[in-house]
């Protein structure tokens, strides 16, 4: 069953100038993607820097107003919800984000940043709220004294153990992890991935998980959506993802993984030049500018996502030709 389910989602931001403020251009960050996420499933979402991974995330969830599109979250469409509207629901869905530093108040102790979000959401009496404390404090693997110290007193790994204790906080059902490992160093990546796949499998949680790394999300989750220029062009299982994966971009990206063995570059795709502008995007296949197999068609025609295999799809006309 969906918890989550998008279509035709768009987000648009308008650029504005001259002495009016008048819209003068916009920045094309995601441009009409469909999406279902399943109750219990961990689904990742990847891309380079600037492909708008991290805004659908952030509109999914109404950090950000969709400019078109239907969110349908537990059944219920949200999409047009009000704020006081949707605030009962915001319990259900929270989104641990990338930076572990910037995302708690400095002035505040862990213990007021997670009586906040308790009290906010009304997620527990509050006679409850100091027993709820000690034990998220306890279930993401801090020491009980924790409750009294500042941010500034914690090392990058320790904050973000705060950031998901405050997301779990309030019972939710989805939580949107927004690149929570790619600040902290490798070793300390690892722990945190495995505690989100131990909170993951002790409280029945559902993820989105942005990343720009393919390994991480190999590991880590069920299914992958590729994400390129605000266009989903590949989704399939993480177990299918070295054999089967066909995109010439999520090729590339698979490609860039560092190898074990540096003799072992056989077949290793390599990406050359920058995202074009989501300010003028190209005509066409987004593609195509960056493409090795890119034709005449790629240039002219956006491709839809076909289905190629069982949990398979891929945008890119070279595939349905047999060219890739």
């Amino acid at each position: 069953m969906a918890i989550l389910e998008a279509k035709g989602v768009v987000k648009h931001f308008p650029i504005t100038g001259g002495v009016l403020g008048r819209e003068v251009a916009r920045v094309h960050a995601v441009n009409g993607v469909d999406m279902v996420v399943d109750e219990g499933e961990c689904v990742g979402l990847v891309g380079e820097s600037g492909c708008g991974k991290s805004t659908l995330g952030k509109v999914l969830v109404r950090l950000l107003e969709p400019t078109d599109g239907t969110i349908c979250f537990d059944g219920v469409d949200i999409s047009k919800m009000s704020y006081a509207e949707l605030r009962p629901l915001k319990q259900r869905m929270q989104i641990i984000f990338q930076d572990p530093y910037g995302s708690l108040n400095p002035r505040m102790t862990v213990e007021r940043v997670l009586t906040e979000a308790l009290e906010f959401h009304r997620a527990v009496p509050r006679e409850k709220v100091s027993g709820r404390i000690d034990e998220l404090i306890e279930m993401v693997g801090l020491r009980p004294e924790v409750r009294r110290k500042y941010p500034h007193e914690f090392s990058g790994g320790q904050r973000q153990r705060i950031g998901i204790a405050r997301a779990l906080s309030v019972n939710p059902k989805f939580i949107l992890a927004d690149e929570p490992v790619s600040a902290l160093d490798v070793s300390i990546q690892a722990q945190l991935l495995n505690l989100l796949q131990d909170l993951r499998q002790k409280l029945s949680l559902t993820y989105l998980f942005i990343s720009h790394d393919l390994k991480v999300v190999q590991h880590f989750c069920d299914r992958v959506e590729i994400m390129y220029l605000g266009f989903i062009v590949e989704r399939l299982r993480c177990d299918d993802l070295d054999a089967e994966v066909r995109h010439p971009y999520s090729k590339a990206l698979l490609g860039s993984i560092p190898i074990d063995d540096p003799r072992d570059r056989a077949d290793r795709q390599v990406l050359e030049g920058d995202v074009p502008s989501p300010i003028d995007l190209p005509s066409g296949c987004p593609f195509h500018t960056r493409c090795p197999l890119a034709e005449e068609r790629c240039e002219k025609e956006n491709p839809a996502l076909v289905q190629i295999g069982k949990g398979h799809q891929v945008a890119c006309h070279a595939v349905e030709e047999g060219r890739g």
